[in-house]
């Protein structure tokens, strides 16, 4: 009974191993087109995720209009401060993981670049891309200040090394979000798409890496790795 009960058990694991094993395989032989193809739903379910999630509370739009404030984060100020949305303490735009903003549908004016391109990473994987990185780029005019002006986009391995893309302005698809550049540290680039290259890329992250930076200031400790390297 034993040595029946013990062949069971090898048979299971064999099973349980030749599919694991075929679907890591399945996802290293994606070819380009078929990660392209899985990259546009992955963009378009982002960008679904987000419209549905940044709708502005009215009592919100009532409280900007009594201020008077033309200041761009006071919606996400509002957020944050909101008892209903107070999921852990310490909070700011930083400090909430892939997994937090898909399950509060926390708006983007909340989380900003760095939160959209953590929920993109989360849901490529979802789909079987597997080799999916954040890419910390500094603004260039101000490097060397000690000042927060960056934008968070996503780099996805091809055959031909690792393609840049920008998922933050909603609407996208591969060809339209996709970065020209080789990806590499320190490489001047067009995070932006405004067709000028004015960013620098400081740091190529895991998304894990890149959910550990929760604060400004631990933020910044990447962007002073580009101001020491272009002193």
């Amino acid at each position: 009974m034993k040595k029946v009960i013990i062949i069971a058990i090898i048979v299971i694991l064999g099973i349980v191993g030749y599919f694991l094993i075929s679907s890591n395989r399945h996802q290293q032989n994606l070819t380009d087109q078929q990660i392209v193809e899985r990259l546009d739903t992955v963009l378009k379910r982002v960008d679904d995720f987000f419209i549905s999630a940044d709708v502005i509370p009215e009592n919100y739009k009532q409280m900007k209009i009594k201020e008077n404030s033309d200041d761009e984060f006071f919606y996400r100020n509002l957020w944050l401060q909101d008892a209903k949305h107070q999921i852990k303490p310490n909070q700011n735009m930083f400090s909430f993981s892939a997994d937090e903003i898909d399950k509060y549908k926390i708006p983007s004016y909340v989380v900003g670049c760095s939160g959209r391109a953590n929920l993109f990473a989360k849901y490529a994987k979802e789909a079987g891309i597997k080799d999916v990185y954040v890419v910390v780029s500094v603004y260039t005019p101000d490097i060397g200040k000690q000042h927060m002006n960056g934008h968070q986009i996503i780099a996805v391995k091809m055959s031909n090394g690792l393609q840049l893309l920008d998922p933050a302005n909603g609407a996208y698809n591969f060809n339209r979000a996709k970065i020209d550049g080789d990806c590499k540290l320190n490489e001047i680039i067009d995070a932006t798409h405004h067709g000028k290259k004015e960013y620098q890329i400081a740091a190529i992250m895991t998304q894990e890496e890149h959910e550990k930076l929760t604060s400004v200031e631990k933020l910044m400790e990447v962007y002073n790795r580009v101001s020491k390297v272009s002193e």
